[in-house]
């Protein structure tokens, strides 16, 4: 069972193999992410070739068939990617990833890929990922447009993001313990003044309140008194 996660790839390296359209969108999406990208082809798009141009992208043209030079490039690599037409050689690089460790993205295969890499969105500091895992892409991509919309139109949400952030700094910044920190989360969360504060757009004063709250019930001026919930 594959489970969502987010990993950094900035500085990492990633082997795309397959020159076309898949393989130019799926390299232009670690390059984007700070990744090392090379693309094992025998041709290239002329995206692609662009990107090689200004030093973005390695292009190395080969034949997958050449399982020396595929070994090679796997074993360097911490994720390789096959955007290729058919699924030929699918067995092979998978049995080479494995070999080396090497994470697999089987953009030809998405029932057998080890990682599936999802469509995305972004508002304001709030990231998700969709996937239906090989059922449609279509699909996933209209969610991914809801999921979208929905966030564009609640500022409340994008409003108690900024206050929480900045609670979750100044508790860090004041060395409150862990524990301690997980349970005023929930206190200041979900008390009136600071929810109405929030509703109303007024971050910055909703910032102050809950780094009042967070200092009278450090100090015991407040009783923390949170029930039906576990540390």
């Amino acid at each position: 069972m594959r489970v969502p996660i987010y990993v950094e790839f900035e500085g990492k390296n990633v082997l795309v193999i397959g020159g076309g359209g898949v393989g130019t969108f799926r390299a232009k999406k670690f390059l984007n992410a700070g990744a090392n990208v090379k693309v094992l082809s025998l041709e290239f798009s002329d995206e692609l070739k662009e990107l090689a141009k200004s030093g973005e992208v390695e292009l190395i043209r080969g034949d997958v068939r050449d399982e020396r030079k595929l070994d090679e490039l796997i074993r360097e690599s911490y994720l390789v990617v096959v955007a290729l037409p058919f699924t030929d050689f699918n067995d092979k690089i998978v049995e080479l990833a494995k070999k080396h460790k090497t994470l697999v993205n089987l953009a030809n295969d998405a029932k057998k890929t080890e990682v599936v890499i999802p469509f995305e969105g972004e508002f304001e500091g709030i990231r998700f990922a969709v996937t239906t895992e090989g059922k449609s892409g279509i699909v996933a991509r209209r969610v991914k447009d809801i999921f979208l919309r929905a966030l564009e139109e609640d500022e409340e949400t994008v409003f108690f993001l900024k206050a929480m952030d900045h609670l979750k700094r100044y508790m860090k910044e004041k060395n409150i313990p862990i524990q301690l920190r997980m349970k005023l989360y929930f206190a200041v969360s979900g008390d009136e003044r600071f929810r109405e504060l929030v509703r109303s757009g007024k971050v910055e004063l909703a910032k102050e309140w809950a780094e009042k709250l967070v200092e009278d019930y450090v100090s015991g001026r407040k009783k923390l008194d949170i029930e039906g919930i576990e540390f």
